[in-house]
């Protein structure tokens, strides 16, 4: 595996041969790493267990494959059924979006060791499904697991992945996309868009 984060709290491991990353404890399917437009290294991220939410972690620029810090986002896609729309990046940090010790978090620990509730608690999107992310040019895609193809698509504002906002839009049609190989492994489900 290739440790992309040095802090001994949360490190992020990313092991790029079968697109699984783990954050504190926490296993993710993870997309190929990508290069913000200031240099920073994005990656997209949903839980491997039973995905929920769509995720990007972004970063500093990598040396020597670490990253020594990092933060965790979460989509909000804005929207309750719609088909498309326009969504923003949650951060997952204190003080922020009912992520305090009022609301039972007192620590950056304790909000990435259970990232789906902190999620719920943060506003996100839920989305149902079994699917893993791709990181696509300016943006990237949620893709289902049985065909490989997107069940989400966006488009980070300003074509920057560390952008704080992006377009997205859901699809039927059975586009033909690249993925890595390990999506093969994890089953058939269709999936679901709640807002």
């Amino acid at each position: 595996m290739t440790e992309l984060h040095a802090d001994p709290l949360h490190p992020l491991v990313l092991d790029a041969d079968t697109g699984v990353a783990e954050l504190a404890g926490v296993r993710y399917l993870a997309s190929q790493p990508v290069r913000a437009k200031d240099g920073r290294t994005v990656l997209y991220l949903t839980e491997a267990s039973r995905p929920m939410h769509l995720f990007k972690f972004v970063g500093p620029a990598a040396s020597s494959g670490a990253l020594p810090h990092g933060t965790l986002y979460v989509a909000s896609l804005g929207a309750d059924g719609a088909c498309e729309g326009h969504g923003r990046w949650l951060p997952l940090v204190l003080a922020r979006h009912g992520l305090s010790v009022r609301d039972g978090y007192d620590s950056l620990q304790a909000i990435l060791a259970d990232p789906a509730d902190a999620a719920c608690r943060a506003g996100a999107s839920s989305i149902e499904g079994l699917f893993a992310p791709q990181a696509r040019s300016e943006g990237g895609a949620l893709l289902l697991c049985d065909r490989a193809t997107p069940a989400l698509t966006w488009r980070e504002a300003l074509g920057d992945a560390a952008s704080l906002s992006f377009g997205w839009h859901g699809t039927a049609a059975a586009e033909s996309v690249d993925t890595n190989l390990h999506l093969q492994r994890f089953g058939s489900a269709a999936a679901r868009l709640r807002g």
